[in-house]
């Protein structure tokens, strides 16, 4: 079976006169004394790659869970991708050792890609409770001041324009009939899929759907006809291969996964362009590579309209984040708070004395006074119009302190977007998109608490 974890081998890094390299490895080596000091952080990991993995002790696979844990949290905290990380890892000696390779070992970045791919969400939403326990019991945390925000994590997909969307569905299909004809040439289906001719249509749209001719835009209408057309067909014909196919022991779980996106894509381009209709927001799938995507729409300048998930922080004073909740369907702000408060509670035993958050988590001022009454200063303002009471409590000096406490949690989603990973999101599929998430969360744990 895999093993858990693995010997230490010498440091045969030299020391620097440089005061930044110094710091460098210093930090790695708090980190590793941390993770000495947690050992059920790998245990934990260990449960999802002792079922998912390969349980060989020889070649690629012969890492311990120990090592696979250390090598993916270089990579968030070094912004690396696959093949970045194992070069890092393999050409500095530092790393290796913080890895706990031997001199001669070296990590292929597909198997390293397999170990992330088996690691789910929940494990690192424990991992991070055994990081908070720890951080209570030596007392590096407090509980007595909580403040929390959301962001937006974006997926890593194309503007969704409806014409990019019937394309997109179009060679994705194609491609994938084409290989199962190829292999599968007793099903005497032929067929030419003309790929540069659509891709023209999709171009076309794309470059005059903003013209304001009245000709333009009835010949911009007819190539979405004619784009729609050719997608249905092909669409017609994917289903088709797949229940001949189905019979069959070939592999069509790709070709089945896509077939009811493209019906979703081509229904809801019909609709907008042709019908004239109006489709919800949360009834749009805006891409065929990650439909779990959502539109966020935060107001904020610049950036009106995103497009991923929303997700919330949450801290005590030290900038610990001992809270997080990555939102498959977002929630509003507002909704997020009792339970935010309440996993504070359940950490550390009491209510904090500050509670600190923007107004987006306000919902009304009997709220407000129902958690004064467990929390000594709510420091959340109001929406509308205000009371002269209310505008003294705005301006009372605790208050004021507690929205100054508040402004911290800009820099801290800036940190965690910057510097570990979360500006873009490049893993596929929801649950790496979470787990991605709980990988940045811990690597900005390890590292606060190196530093308190």
């Amino acid at each position: 079976m895999r093993i858990k974890s693995s010997q230490q081998y010498l440091d045969f890094s030299e020391a620097s006169s440089l005061n930044i390299v110094e710091a460098y490895r210093q930090k790695f080596q708090r980190i590793s004394e941390l993770l000495d000091q947690n050992p059920q952080l790998w245990n934990l990991a260990h449960r999802d790659w002792a079922k998912l993995l390969s349980s060989s002790r020889k070649g690629r696979s012969g890492f311990s869970s120990e090592q696979l844990l250390r090598a993916l949290l270089v990579m968030f905290t070094e912004q690396k991708d696959y093949r970045g990380t194992v070069i890092l890892i393999a050409t500095c000696d530092l790393l290796k050792h913080f890895v706990r390779l031997n001199p001669k070992q070296v990590m292929d970045f597909t198997f390293l890609n397999k170990a992330y791919n088996a690691l789910g969400a929940q494990t690192l939403e424990r991992m991070g409770g055994v990081l908070n326990e720890f951080a209570t019991s030596q007392q590096l945390i407090s509980g007595d001041k909580q403040r929390m925000d959301t962001t937006a994590y974006e997926t890593h997909i194309h503007y969704p324009t409806d014409s990019s969307l019937l394309w997109d569905s179009f060679r994705t299909l194609a491609r994938l009939l084409r290989t199962i004809l190829k292999d599968l040439p007793q099903l005497e289906l032929h067929h030419r899929f003309h790929e540069q001719k659509i891709k023209k249509l999709a171009t076309y749209i794309a470059r005059n759907a903003s013209a304001k001719s009245k000709a333009t835009k009835r010949k911009v209408r007819q190539k979405y006809a004619q784009l729609i057309q050719r997608v249905r067909w092909i669409y017609s014909i994917g289903q088709t291969v797949y229940d001949l196919v189905c019979q069959t022991d070939y592999d069509v779980a790709r070709l089945g996964h896509y077939l009811p996106l493209v019906h979703r894509i081509v229904d809801q381009a019909d609709r907008r362009v042709l019908q004239g209709q109006t489709v919800a927001a949360d009834e749009k799938l805006y891409s065929l590579f990650e439909s779990h995507t959502e539109l966020i729409k935060r107001g904020k300048a610049g950036k009106p309209i995103e497009f991923g998930h929303k997700i919330l922080i949450v801290q005590t004073a030290e900038k610990y984040i001992h809270h997080y909740q990555v939102m498959e369907r977002q929630l509003a702000d507002k909704d997020l708070l009792i339970p935010a408060i309440e996993a504070h509670k359940d950490l550390f035993g009491h209510y904090p004395q500050v509670l600190s958050t923007d107004k987006g988590f306000y919902e009304s001022m009997q709220q407000i006074a129902d958690l004064e009454d467990k929390i000594p200063v709510v420091s959340i303002a109001k929406k509308g119009r205000r009371t002269q009471a209310e505008r003294d409590r705005e301006t009372s000096e605790a208050f004021v302190d507690g929205q100054r406490f508040r402004a911290g949690s800009e820099g801290s989603i800036s940190v965690l977007k910057r510097a570990f990973k979360l500006g873009r999101c490049f893993f596929k599929g929801f649950k790496n998109y979470a787990a991605s998430v709980g990988f940045a969360v811990l690597c900005h744990n390890l590292i606060l608490l190196t530093r308190l």
